[in-house]
């Protein structure tokens, strides 16, 4: 009733919003997907956590590595419970709660935007998207929040059906740079659909589809660990905050794939010195001891949890 519920409200706004937006009879269609999609992804979200947590006989360690590796935030909050205390402080109510939240928003901001291909790829992505890839569902809601209150979304023919979102502002990082979690792009500016970078953000999206919690955990452990090493390496140039960045970002084996698949150009053409860029090549051999070594340690906790 809970994903109903939240389908019923995602219709309204909805039809609301693209009547406001001169769409005419064309908002009931609108509103009509977005009501099957609220509901629908609030239900698949609720599920597929549901059945993580009985696959780990409903633990509290079971709770946290969930919370963890499907909503990041919630799960480093348990993280450090666990630790101080050895019993999560955010429960598996809470858990499945949010779980019903990002799944329900997800739906609705694709239904409300016409976000998927229904004919095509679409079904695919949804679906990992509230389930599979909720880690960094999470915080494409997060920046769904933000972005909606502080810019515009893109809409208009040429925006619709392209299996992302794109903000034309927004929360950002760094200048001139767009911001991807999940399905979400914010402060995109003028790249649209058929832009390199466009493309390039796309591809992050389907990187965290496919991967799921492997993708973020594995690009999050990728900077933890060459930040020392480029900040010694940046100490040697007397240029840390580059070697900072090309070190942690652009030689990330996740944005190499990105660049190198999308705009190859845009990755060497900083005009940095040549110690900071790694070739691509080496990057990407760089990659496996370490996304090795972070799967060994997802996969033992997992272990702890589900053994």
């Amino acid at each position: 009733m809970t994903s109903l519920a939240i389908g019923l409200a995602g219709g309204v706004l909805a039809l609301v919003v693209r009547l406001v937006k001169g769409d005419g009879a064309k908002s009931l269609l609108r509103a009509l997907e977005t009501l099957l999609t609220g509901a629908l992804g609030a239900f698949l979200a609720h599920a597929f956590i549901y059945l993580m947590l009985a696959a780990g006989g409903h633990g509290e360690l079971t709770v946290t590595l969930t919370s963890l590796f499907f909503f990041i935030w919630p799960g480093l909050v348990n993280v450090v419970s666990q630790i101080a205390s050895g019993h999560a402080v955010i429960g598996e109510g809470a858990v499945l709660w949010i779980a019903l939240f990002v799944g329900g928003v997800v739906g609705v901001m694709d239904g409300l935007w016409a976000t998927h291909k229904w004919l095509g790829v679409g079904p695919l992505a949804f679906l990992l998207d509230v389930t599979w890839g909720l880690g960094g569902s999470t915080n494409g809601v997060l920046l769904h929040l933000i972005d909606t209150i502080a810019t515009s979304h893109a809409d208009g023919p040429n925006e619709i059906r392209r299996e992302a979102h794109r903000y034309i502002k927004g929360f950002r990082i760094k200048t001139d740079f767009v911001f991807t979690q999940g399905a979400v792009m914010s402060d995109s500016g003028a790249w649209a659909p058929g832009t390199d970078l466009f493309t390039h953000e796309s591809i992050h999206v389907w990187q965290n589809r496919i991967l799921g919690p492997f993708f973020w955990f594995s690009y999050a452990s990728w900077m933890a660990l060459s930040f020392l090493p480029s900040i010694v390496a940046g100490i040697i140039g007397k240029n840390v905050s580059d070697a900072i960045q090309w070190w942690t970002y652009f030689d990330n084996p996740w944005e190499v794939m990105a660049y190198r698949l999308a705009n190859p150009s845009d990755r060497m053409g900083w005009g940095k010195p040549r110690w900071l860029c790694w070739p691509w090549p080496v990057a990407i051999a760089l990659a496996p001891p370490v996304l090795a070594a972070v799967a060994a340690l997802f996969i033992d906790l997992f272990a702890k949890a589900y053994i």
